[in-house]
């Protein structure tokens, strides 16, 4: 009776051994959580350049948050540097090209706001170390402890602690070339937006098209002048709208106009993001080193903790999310 007992025993003890393994191999990573910056010897043209063949791929998987939860998908990503720059290459499935955020249409005999937002990418390398980054990435400055989401905040955990932030929008940053540059600081007072800051520059916000009462546009296109970008309403080429009965059913405005004149910290990450064929292809460039105390400054000779995320037509808490990852140079 002993040994029967004693092999009921291990048989259990085997059962809880695996048990506690099965949630462990459901948690290895569903894609690769390194990214490898080739050195190169000249700057990448585009998208399309062959130097790009030099660089190792690697396929990341995004969770869905918010009204994404339950999907995921595939974002493959490659780097490579010169000897001053470190550039990045993401591409991405995206059904539809979102470049409607706050956009007007003429209906009815009256103008409506569009209902859309704007695709983005978004990226967060640590400036001073933050505490717990590299294990867990964004959740530790994403602070949601509170049941309502309108007091959710973006922040640091402590004073010591700061963040770089890049913010790729479809529509307020990429017609003109560049992605937001911003850092993330402590925020005491624990209100939304207090600690998500903008890095010191001009061309720092696209002036939205929209009159004092918020009812209609302001501007249209300069009808003398050519659309340098098409598609968007830059703030050199506007004027003031005085007649609305040029307009007929059906007519579209821009939400926004755009500065094309960056300077400064704000202006270090350029860009040039395309889409077609179902998906966006972004190119994202900026100087290993700018001296800017709110920037990450890249050693070649050390690795980096970051954290991605993409947002599909969204904003906020909607976005697809990339595990914990790291930059290392090669």
């Amino acid at each position: 009776m002993k040994k029967v007992a004693m092999v009921f025993l291990l048989i259990a003890l085997i059962g809880a051994f695996a048990a506690l393994q099965t949630p462990v191999a459901q948690a290895k990573s569903k894609g690769d959580l390194v990214l490898s910056s080739k050195k190169v010897k000249s700057a990448p043209g585009d998208a399309g350049s062959s130097t790009w063949n030099q660089a190792k791929e690697a396929k990341m998987v995004l969770t869905g948050a918010g009204k994404f939860e339950g999907k995921d998908i595939e974002l493959k990503t490659k780097s490579v540097y010169t000897k001053d720059e470190i550039f990045f290459r993401f591409e991405w499935p995206d059904e539809d090209k979102s470049m409607q955020k706050n956009a007007w249409k003429f209906s009815g005999g009256k103008w409506n706001k569009i209902k859309a937002n704007e695709d983005r990418l978004g990226l967060v390398f640590e400036i001073n170390r933050i505490d717990k980054f590299a294990t867990k990435g964004c959740a530790v400055l994403c602070h949601n402890e509170s049941k309502k989401e309108k007091e959710w905040y973006f922040a640091v955990s402590s004073a010591k602690e700061k963040a770089d932030m890049w913010h790729w929008k479809a529509v307020r940053s990429n017609p003109v070339g560049y992605a937001e540059d911003g850092y993330v600081a402590f925020n005491a007072t624990k209100e939304p937006e207090k600690g998500r800051k903008r890095d010191a520059g001009s061309g720092t916000k696209a002036k939205s098209n929209r009159t004092k009462d918020k009812s209609k546009p302001s501007h249209m296109q300069d009808p003398s002048k050519s659309a340098s970008i098409p598609g968007t309403l830059l703030v050199a080429q506007a004027v003031e709208i005085k007649d609305n009965s040029i307009f007929k059913e059906g007519d579209e405005l821009p939400g926004y106009m755009l500065y094309t004149e960056w300077k400064d910290s704000f202006a270090d990450v350029k860009t040039k993001g395309v889409w077609q064929n179902g998906k966006w292809t972004l190119v994202v460039s900026r100087k290993l080193k700018t001296g800017y105390d709110d920037d990450i400054q890249f050693n070649t000779r050390k690795k980096y903790p970051f954290s991605l995320a993409v947002f599909d037509n969204s904003g906020e808490h909607d976005s697809y999310n990339a595990e914990p990852l790291k930059l290392q140079f090669k």
